[in-house]
């Protein structure tokens, strides 16, 4: 993996976010409701759990953008996919668990560089979040979670999610960005892979709990923190 030269910060018109996992903590908070989900059903394995529904909720993901399910809200699929994952290894689904998974989206917390960062880089760009979230649990993460943004987009405007095309070429149509003039930040390679061939600029920002990329990989930054982005596009 490679840093690119961007070229000065004087390139960069907006910064677009991925907030699930890049501004906000996902994989914890999945961690621990799958412990939550684990004792209510009796089960052995909380890890066992967190690892079958996080894969029940990318096929349910996959099966909208390809076309061959219908779309649903975002929140609605992390139920469906909890309530799959607790019977196939045994549990049962029951008022107490589901509780437990609705509107988990609306719960992260935010990483401690994210108030900071997000309001610096704010008073000189345009700041935006490009959600797969629904825009209702994006509302309240900006609110509990000190988000600066001008705008968020939720995908499910377009009913499809992240990396289908339509996602990006939404945001781009939205806000009428200029993508080469437009860095794109995220936890995740395979958002920032599907952005880069939209013409965005993107910076990876590393996140526990995230896929690494990969080695061929190539961003136009990589970012330690947001704390960096602020201080390199100020």
């Amino acid at each position: 993996m490679q840093t690119q030269n961007m070229g000065g910060a004087e390139a960069i018109d907006a910064v677009v976010f991925d907030v699930i996992g890049t501004l906000v903590d996902e994989d914890s908070t999945w961690a621990r409701t799958a412990q939550l989900l684990a004792s209510q059903a009796q089960l052995a394995s909380s890890e066992d759990l967190h690892t079958s529904w996080a894969r029940a909720l990318n096929e349910r993901m996959d099966a909208v953008i390809d076309g061959t399910a219908a779309w649903q809200p975002h929140s609605r699929l992390v139920v469906e996919a909890a309530n799959e994952a607790l019977v196939a290894l045994g549990g049962s689904v029951t008022a107490a668990t589901t509780a437990l998974v609705t509107d988990l989206d609306a719960t992260y917390l935010a990483w401690p560089d994210v108030a900071t960062a997000t309001a610096s880089l704010r008073r000189r760009r345009l700041v935006a979040g490009v959600s797969n979230g629904d825009l209702d649990c994006l509302g309240r993460l900006a609110n509990t979670c000190a988000i600066s943004w001008d705008v968020v987009l939720s995908t499910g405007s377009v009913q499809t999610f992240k990396p289908a095309p339509a996602a990006y070429q939404y945001a781009i149509d939205t806000l009428r960005l200029d993508p080469g003039r437009t860095l794109f930040v995220a936890a995740h390679p395979w958002d920032l892979r599907a952005a880069a061939e939209h013409g965005f600029r993107t910076a990876y920002l590393g996140r526990p709990g995230a896929e690494q990329p990969s080695s061929t990989d190539r961003f136009d930054l990589t970012l330690p923190d947001l704390a960096a982005l602020a201080e390199q596009l100020s």
